[in-house]
């Protein structure tokens, strides 16, 4: 009788190490995750944020250079028009709005080309007075016209320009942070894979004794 005593008491003590290591491993090893999760989380957002970015710059590559495409579009439209009915009137200021025209072309294909924001801005602000030039010929040939949605198109563009060069460096940057939370990741895992393998042993060892102090 007095042995069996003995052997639950030294049962006891075997089950108490284990739940003091238990303890104070389930406590770090809480602390742990939370700082994982939280790493793996802010990394996972910016994941998304690079996603974001790339897309947005691939649509506002196209978008700024379709713009562009579609302000000269018009603007050959409105010009090949007034200048048609000017010619047909035979109005003097036909060749002064030919030779705006020409100048236009010329500042259109230099758009096409410049990637230097300051530069489109000189040249789209040189345009829309141009633009004004040409509706004051059309005005002296006796007819009324408005190229207001050509400089919209310019302005949109320009606008879109802007936009892209502002998150052009915004995925590169991101990679930085998003590598810096892996390099944190992988500076703690070491440690979280070891808790969590002696909590499992001291998991196991606990119930073990248990059943042997019951049985």
């Amino acid at each position: 009788m007095t042995e069996l005593i003995e052997n639950n008491k030294l049962i006891e003590l075997v089950i108490e190490k284990h739940k003091k290591f238990l303890d104070i491993y389930n406590t770090e090893f809480s602390g742990i995750t939370g700082k994982m999760n939280t790493l793996k989380q802010q990394s996972d957002n910016v994941k998304k944020e690079i996603e974001t970015a790339e897309a947005k710059i691939l649509v506002l590559n196209e978008k700024y250079y379709l713009l562009f495409h579609q302000a000269k579009k018009l603007r050959e439209e409105i010009f090949n028009m007034i200048q048609e009915k000017m010619r047909a009137a035979g109005a003097a200021s036909v060749q002064e709005a030919a030779r705006i025209s020409g100048k236009i072309e010329e500042f259109e294909k230099k758009l096409q080309n410049t990637k230097n924001i300051e530069e489109e801005e000189k040249i789209i602000v040189e345009m829309k007075k141009l633009l004004y030039e040409f509706e004051s010929a059309a005005r002296k040939a006796g007819i009324t016209i408005t190229c207001k949605g050509i400089p919209d198109k310019l302005n949109e563009a320009n606008f879109s320009h802007k936009e892209l060069l502002s998150l052009q460096n915004k995925p590169k940057q991101d990679k930085g942070s998003m590598e810096e939370y892996g390099k944190q990741i992988r500076d703690i895992e070491g440690r979280y894979n070891w808790l969590k393998h002696r909590i499992e042993s001291h998991n196991t060892a606990s119930a073990y004794w248990e059943k042997q102090k019951a049985g």
